[in-house]
């Protein structure tokens, strides 16, 4: 069997020399400005201006089972600065006593000259936490809390192991003045075994722009993950758990959670679930289900009703199609209808949301349009989306030159000619035996999630002069299955109340 795949994002940065304690005494005045803290919904913040005197210095410290606590001794307006790890071992978790109101951020560093910040939050007295994101295992994290502009200088943090059995990634191309702008991170997922379309534990996790994971949690039971994504709200994510290929139930028991990147919100029942699902602007979440009868049917199903809503089923609303087995789905608002892939016939559909029709297909089910040229026509496809431009991106096997590769393939769709105009090819130089994900980012550059070849490419734009170039490349050393993938600009929207 075969998939699709696609999914993340970084913080914005800045570098600024590292700060340095001026002043011993608990709760000292301000001896300059403090750098400006992250705000929520935007980058994650940087300090950008000289640090405020130093408000106190950290004191003894003690650690029990990974967790430092750091008692600031004396008198003053924040006490007992401390650290602890979350369950998920890159997040840091930052407490304090406060006796004064006051603007509040934490400021923090893990890479020489650089760094970061959390939003800023207005809080009265008490006590209170920040956790820390964006960091990656095995880290030493140098932080201090930063109070209406006064710095009091934490106890230096360290992030947990690297997680066991988790690929690790090669950053082999980097061009930082090419790639997205606001791509900081990658979310995706991605099979610790070996083999392509196989067994294994799952992860979904996110990686910074030099390959390092920031965030990762597995799925139990060797349950499938391959469609992680950032919900439509902006603020959570979703990450699916199929049992279709593990538990061999029909997708009985397939789940989607919704999750901050601190904190599970919910898990929502979808069965049937056993490749790909979306998201609706409404939250309605739409899946291609082998439970609902008529082989390979469309379903959906707000968060509020307990029953699903078949839309659109393969053996009565699609003659010809034959028994089919989806691995793509794409929501088109405009229209108020879905791109659905098939692997089993090599053919992609458009489907009416509302009446449940075929509009139009391509690929080797009879009727559908035709390639132009006709050696352009995609095979064993996934990832397929619209650009904003209109035209039809997919993730595809190709002949180039005499060998096999997994390439993105654009056309343009015709439907007053009934054709699928090839646009645009590029080949990935490697190749996939499953898999696959393709997405035009905001910038012209094309996201090439290759599958079970265990490689992430951007490609930068092929009509704004010269050639196509890979300007950022991510080698997960073997063939591990990469589900679907998307970036993040900043982790602290995913971030749940604090």
């Amino acid at each position: 069997m075969r998939l699709l795949a696609l999914g993340l994002t970084l913080l914005s940065i800045s570098c600024t020399p590292p700060i340095e304690d001026e002043d011993d005494d608990v709760g000292g005045t301000s001896g300059g400005t403090s750098g400006t803290s992250g705000t929520s919904g935007t980058t994650s913040g940087t300090t950008g201006g000289t640090s405020g005197t130093t408000g106190g210095t950290s004191g003894t410290t003690s650690t029990t089972g990974g967790t430092t606590d750091t008692t600031t001794p004396g008198t003053g307006d924040i006490r007992q600065l401390s650290w602890s790890l979350h369950e998920i071992e890159s997040m840091v978790i930052v407490s304090w006593d406060q006796y004064v109101s006051a603007d509040t951020h934490v400021e923090y560093s893990f890479d020489e000259g650089i760094w970061h910040s959390s939003p800023s939050r207005a809080l009265e007295s008490g006590s209170h936490e920040q956790v820390l994101v964006g960091i990656p295992y095995d880290e030493e994290v140098t932080w201090n809390l930063v109070v209406d502009g006064v710095v009091y200088p934490g106890p230096n943090a360290t992030t947990g192991a690297y997680p066991s059995g988790l690929p690790t990634p090669t950053v082999e191309v980097s061009d930082d003045s090419r790639w997205l702008p606001e791509g900081n991170y990658l979310l995706t997922s991605i099979n610790e075994q070996r083999g392509g379309w196989t067994g294994g534990t799952y992860w979904t996790f996110i990686i910074d722009r030099q390959g390092r994971v920031v965030w990762a949690q597995p799925a139990p039971n060797r349950h499938w993950t391959l469609f992680a994504q950032v919900a439509v709200t902006g603020d959570h994510i979703l990450w699916d758990e199929a049992t279709y290929w593990s538990e061999w139930d029909g997708g009985a028991a397939s789940t989607v959670h919704r999750t901050y990147l601190d904190a599970e919100i919910d898990e929502q029942a979808t069965p049937g679930l056993h490749h790909a699902f979306v998201q609706l602007p409404d939250e309605t979440l739409a899946w291609g289900s082998q439970f609902h009868g008529g082989h390979e049917s469309l379903v959906e199903r707000h968060p509020d009703s307990a029953d699903e809503r078949v839309i659109w089923n393969c053996q009565d609303d699609w003659p010809g199609a034959g028994n089919c087995e989806s691995n793509g789905l794409f929501y088109v608002e405009s229209t108020d209808s879905f791109l659905y892939s098939f692997y089993t016939n090599n053919s992609v559909v458009e489907v009416d949301r509302d009446k449940g029709e075929s509009l139009w297909w391509a690929g080797d089910v009879r009727g559908g349009y035709e390639f132009v040229p006709s050696d352009a026509e995609f095979e064993w496809q996934h990832g397929i989306s619209y650009t904003d431009t209109g035209t039809l991106l997919v993730s595809s096997e190709a002949r180039v030159t005499g060998r096999s590769r997994t390439v993105v393939w654009e056309y343009t769709v015709d439907h007053k000619a009934g054709t699928l105009n090839e646009e645009w090819m590029f080949d990935s130089g490697e190749y996939a035996q499953t898999n696959g994900d393709a997405w035009r980012l905001s910038n012209g550059n094309t996201l090439h999630l290759v599958g079970s070849a265990g490689h992430i490419k951007e490609i930068s734009p092929w009509d704004q002069g010269g050639e196509a170039e890979v300007v950022w490349h991510v080698d997960f050393n073997g063939d591990h299955l990469l589900g679907r993938g998307e970036f993040i600009e900043d982790l602290y929207t995913l971030v749940g109340p604090q």
